[in-house]
């Protein structure tokens, strides 16, 4: 008859801690990372901003950060540009090859009013727009704008939001400051369009 097996040896205690410790270590460097931008962890949502970003890199599209204002009063058009850029109009909704590459697109005004910006911009420095745009309804505001630039063009796309709850926006129309570095444009002349569901504003600049 064999002899009985041995009842198997239980885990040491210290690999039970080591391992609690890794997960809890793993987890607080998520956290951490994730937890800077204000939201949680998103792997759809993440990956599917990954692989926008992969697309409009491979199409020529390079991101420029731009900050948003709304000034309580419009600002006289010859602060914001005492040498006044020629605006013209354009066609709106989003170019094709750009919004075909974009994953979420933005919610865009309803169409683009008055536009003052300079015609000229300092290398490394800020240039900033004003403008006005017919809101898509009374329950939306801005809530940002995203900038695109591939080669001497550049793209600006107002998005709005809904408004929680049943606010209501008191004007229609919004009046916004936009301004963006030009630290990432080379000297040379530029075209920037911005963006609205009906109609759009164009004009050309240069950076010196």
């Amino acid at each position: 008859m064999p002899a009985p097996r041995p009842p198997p040896r239980p885990l040491p205690t210290r690999w039970i801690v080591l391992a609690i410790v890794a997960f809890i270590a793993g987890y607080t460097v998520l956290r951490l990372h994730y937890g800077k931008r204000g939201r949680a962890f998103e792997p759809f949502h993440d990956l599917g901003e990954q692989a926008t970003t992969r697309q409009l890199l491979q199409l020529g599209y390079r991101r420029i950060p731009v900050e948003l204002a709304r000034p309580a009063e419009p600002l006289p058009a010859a602060r914001i540009a005492p040498a006044a850029a020629s605006i013209i109009d354009a066609l709106g909704g989003l170019p094709a090859e750009l919004g075909g590459a974009l994953a979420v697109r933005p919610v865009l005004p309803a169409a683009i009013g008055t536009v003052a910006a300079p015609r000229e911009a300092a290398a490394a420095g800020l240039y900033t727009l004003q403008f006005s745009c017919a809101q898509p309804d009374y329950q939306s505001q801005v809530r940002g704008a995203l900038l695109f630039r591939k080669d001497q063009q550049l793209f600006l796309l107002p998005d709005f939001e809904k408004m929680s709850g049943h606010l209501l926006a008191r004007y229609k129309e919004s009046v916004v400051l936009a301004s963006f570095s030009t630290q990432s444009l080379k000297p040379g002349r530029y075209t920037l369009t911005l963006c609205g569901g009906r109609t759009s504003k164009s004009w050309s600049f240069t950076v010196k």
